[in-house]
């Protein structure tokens, strides 16, 4: 059919419209179709979605991010997978036919902590959004972090917060308030770092906080922020190639793991 389905929760979000564009645009080039389904974050919605592809007769399904998968049933895609192959940009599962390209976050998290650690910053906010893989994986790095330079961690400071600026600022005070220290703020997504960042300056407090996905929303704020860059685009380049390499009855990696690095901005040079 030369059909390729492409399902996100959210094209609004600014990784997965990267990831959206760069795949939508190299599709065309290859004279594919991409046929877009937005989920929303629902469970049932997501599977439902897949579903739907697979009454389509797409050739394939590309999944953005790790949210279509569950830690508890993956059943879904191993059903989904026996129809057609599936990939998966930034998550990982073990299923036949299924194709995942990952980026290492944990050792990214654990790296930039480690180096945190170094800059004399020990009592290290983590503040994350809902639990994906993706997220998972970040906190165990954050945890990695400090179990590699013997600092201890205080769950009191792995902190869950909507993706609201609003929310975020009465997080940060909260923990102000309850008398939760903290000399560095890192987190799971360039959204939550911004809040931070925000609700910090509004109190005169100066600290190295920094972003992940460095989306361009990073460089849209005073100071610009540090983040770590997940190559959402060379994921995507990867699990593009595989897809060629399946359309063409070609075997591919069924794993593959890319290396995230840190960009600096202004938001980490507080010494």
């Amino acid at each position: 059919m030369r059909m390729v389905g492409v399902l996100c929760t959210n094209v609004r979000d600014p990784f997965y419209a990267a990831a959206v564009g760069y795949i939508e645009e190299h599709l065309r080039e290859q004279e594919l179709t991409a046929v877009l389904r937005c989920t929303g974050s629902e469970p049932g919605n997501k599977r439902q979605a897949l579903a739907y592809m697979i009454q389509q007769n797409v050739d394939a399904v590309i999944l953005v991010g790790s949210v279509f998968q569950n830690d508890e049933d993956n059943s879904h895609l191993a059903q989904a997978a026996q129809h057609i192959p599936i990939i998966i940009i930034n998550g990982y599962v073990d299923i036949p036919n299924v194709y995942c390209v990952q980026c290492d976050e944990r050792t990214a998290m654990a790296d930039l902590v480690q180096l945190l650690i170094r800059r004399n910053r020990q009592r290290i906010l983590m503040l994350h959004s809902h639990k994906t893989y993706s997220c998972q994986q970040k906190i165990a790095g954050y945890l990695d972090g400090h179990a590699a330079t013997g600092i201890a961690t205080d769950s009191a400071r792995i902190v869950e917060v909507h993706r609201d600026l609003s929310d975020i600022n009465a997080c940060i005070k909260q923990l102000l308030v309850k008398g939760v220290s903290f000399d560095a703020v890192v987190t799971t997504e360039d959204i939550l770092a911004i809040g931070a960042q925000k609700s910090l300056q509004r109190i005169g407090l100066n600290m190295p906080i920094v972003g992940f996905n460095n989306s361009p929303i990073a460089q849209c704020c005073t100071p610009e922020l540090t983040s770590v860059d997940n190559e959402v685009e060379k994921m995507c380049a990867v699990a593009l190639t595989t897809l060629g390499a399946l359309l063409e009855g070609q075997a591919a990696e069924r794993h593959t793991v890319i290396q995230a690095h840190l960009v600096e901005r202004e938001s980490f040079r507080y010494q």
